[in-house]
């Protein structure tokens, strides 16, 4: 193409074999910056389809007030719960109860809570299990994620459950099987925070937070 145009222009042999290569050139960089606008608006309408479903299905979820708070144990532990040092033991059982114990005080008396934690085998650390009037349901699981997204799944009213967890993965596998999702700090805020604090103990004391 660069070459024909060169041959209409009635350059000379020599000027338009030098001209030829940036000719050639110039088509590529033409025909790359073509296909780069076209993948470019392709992954926009993507985006924006992905964008619009989310929305949807966020709306779809949040119509009814969630009855049901499916917690992810570790996942809001470490995203709202543990400072600093605290987080060298964050699998024990003693680690555990302080969110159980924070659970407990959700601003909802008529909330049902369960608290899922990853549990691999029958010898990992495990709390015990809340006494009444406690209102929390403590479970193990070998893997917390898919029992989440599973009782999601199979609940006849998934827009009642709200799932509380940072993890993106399982924030969209909830929202698509219809259910809300609240992030760990929104969740904590409705609680009472130092309602897990060893006794003697406040929030300030917390090392390197």
């Amino acid at each position: 193409m660069g070459a024909f145009l060169l041959r209409s222009w009635g350059l000379g042999p020599r000027l338009r074999a030098a001209l030829e290569p940036v000719a050639v050139i110039a088509g590529f960089l033409a025909f790359g910056l073509a296909w780069a606008a076209v993948l470019g608006s392709k992954e926009n309408r993507v985006s924006r389809s992905q964008d619009l479903e989310e929305t949807e299905l966020e709306a779809r979820a949040g119509s009814a007030t969630p009855r049901v708070w499916l917690i992810d144990g570790y996942n809001v532990l470490h995203a709202g719960v543990l400072r600093g040092r605290d987080r060298r033991g964050w699998w024990t059982a003693s680690v555990q109860s302080q969110l159980i114990a924070i659970a407990d005080t959700f601003e909802d008396p008529a909330a049902e809570i369960i608290v899922v934690f990853d549990a691999a085998t029958p010898a990992s650390p495990r709390a015990a299990e809340p006494s009444p009037p406690s209102r929390v349901r403590l479970v193990y699981a070998p893997s917390a994620d898919d029992w989440l997204v599973r009782h999601v799944r199979r609940s006849e009213e998934p827009r009642r459950i709200a799932v509380v967890t940072a993890d993106r993965q399982v924030q969209g596998r909830a929202r698509h099987g219809g259910a809300s999702v609240v992030s760990p700090l929104a969740f904590l805020a409705r609680c009472k925070r130092d309602a897990g604090d060893p006794p003697g103990e406040g929030r300030s004391g917390d090392a390197g937070g």
